[in-house]
């Protein structure tokens, strides 16, 4: 099934259906729906879809010459370079929309690195109506693909990259859950179509996890150490590295003091490689004025499925390799709705800012004071707290939110209470309050909005 991606589809079909040459790249991590929606663009169109895989290149080379033998009605013609293959195509589209896609072209670029190169000369020098998209699930090489030193820099007409579906549309995937276990299963999958796709509504939550994690067949259970042994050299440092992060190691010194670094310099590039590939992100409170260079900067695990992975499956990998889940479990017990809440705050941030047209959004934190959600919007502030759990927020909830505002020296012109699942009767609200809700059945609702 296809869902969603209805902007991202109709991007694509525009440069498709143009009458000029075009040079599109597509890019996204693993697992997040690139080859699907080009299929789903190309779909009745005439062209070759060509996907490069770990073999020669000759091996290569052979089975595009079928391809477009296939295409054209050559019966049997060979191309004895990618410049002779891939010009006879150029060629052919001068007087007709074809598209090209090479999906996975780092495959074809590891077995033949003279393939940007070619792609540049003939973009730039054959007159064409080639709808040429070269698409990668590797971020790093992408990023030099697009990168200045790149032979093919500045050719291409269009760039999409391809992101996971945020959590409203993630419901597409897992109609038969309710909001409350679409968001546990969206801190666990963060809203990549596949493995949406892989979750059994039918089934618990922790059944799911038992299924795609844990068990001896588990389709994710070494996921994503195949996704950094795919992107990076040294994959153990990283996954210390990610241990630390996921069980809250969270500033330079103390990431490096975990995994047994003298210098936290050291750990930077590591750092630095892993904020490229979407899985770490840099945060800092988002009252600073100068986020470039300030030292209050934190470091959190900005991918969904790595943070579960490290926190739950990883610490825990020898006694799955002889079939002991329980260890897990036991972690998923004491530990899993407070890894929930986590997501739930993310994911408020993100609807409130679309709501309420934030221009910025974040959080704060300074010593023993944190306030989940802080969003300016021209002059104003707004200050707020969310509550993964399963009581309703109470007037001491709001009268602590007001302390953390006189600590924060901040005079907010809306103060927000994000609730799992409601809020006391006789909660006290001020004009300036508004109360939101995570329904069970509806989503997000905002159930009193005085500003």
């Amino acid at each position: 099934m296809f869902y969603n991606r209805v902007e991202e589809l109709n991007t694509l079909k525009k440069y498709l259906n143009s009458n000029n040459l075009e040079f599109f790249i597509l890019y996204g991590r693993r697992r997040v729906g690139k080859t699907a929606l080009l299929k789903k663009a190309v779909c009745g169109k005439k062209g070759i879809f060509f996907v490069g895989r770990q073999v020669t290149g000759s091996t290569l080379l052979d089975a595009f010459s079928n391809e477009v033998a296939r295409l054209f009605n050559l019966h049997g013609a060979t191309f004895k370079s990618w410049e002779d293959a891939l010009r006879f195509v150029f060629q052919k589209a001068k007087d007709e929309n074809i598209y090209l896609v090479l999906d996975e072209f780092q495959y074809l670029v590891e077995a033949s690195p003279e393939l940007p190169s070619i792609i540049q000369m003939l973009v730039d020098h054959e007159k064409s109506k080639i709808k040429l998209i070269l698409c990668s699930s590797s971020m790093s090489f992408m990023e030099k693909l697009l990168a200045y030193k790149s032979p093919v820099f500045g050719r291409k007409t269009g760039y999409m990259k391809l992101n996971p579906v945020n959590f409203e549309d993630s419901h597409e995937f897992l109609a038969d859950y309710d909001f409350h276990n679409l968001m546990k299963a969206y801190a666990i999958t963060g809203g990549i179509p596949q493995y949406l796709n892989l979750f059994d509504t039918k089934k618990s939550i922790s059944q799911n996890i038992i299924d795609l994690f844990l068990s001896s067949s588990a389709p994710l259970k070494e996921e994503p150490l195949f996704i950094l042994s795919q992107e990076l050299r040294e994959p153990k440092i990283y996954q210390s590295i990610l241990e630390a992060l996921a069980f809250g190691y969270n500033r330079p010194g103390d990431i490096a003091s975990k995994i047994g670094f003298s210098d936290s310099r050291k750990i930077q590039p590591y750092l630095r490689n892993l904020i490229t590939l979407n899985i770490v992100q840099r945060e800092i409170p988002v009252t600073v004025k100068n986020p470039i260079r300030t030292r209050k900067g934190i470091y959190v695990i900005s991918d969904p499925l790595f943070r579960f992975w490290y926190r739950f499956v990883f610490p825990y990998l020898q006694y799955l390799e002889f079939g002991q889940i329980e260890p897990v479990m036991e972690q998923l017990e004491k530990n899993f709705e407070q890894f929930v809440s986590f997501q739930f705050e993310k994911s408020t941030r993100i609807f409130l800012a679309s709501t309420l047209g934030f221009d910025r959004v974040g959080r704060f934190w300074e010593d023993d004071l944190e306030i989940d959600i802080i969003g300016k919007k021209r002059d104003q502030w707004f200050i707020g707290e969310c509550k993964w759990r399963n009581r309703n927020i109470t007037q001491s909830d709001l009268n602590a939110l007001y302390k953390k505002e006189k600590a924060l020296g901040v005079k907010p012109s809306c103060y927000i209470l994000v609730s799992k699942t409601g809020f006391k009767n006789n909660l006290e609200i001020s004009q300036n309050t508004m109360l939101v809700k995570l329904d069970r059945d509806k989503g997000w609702i905002i159930e009193k909005k005085r500003i």
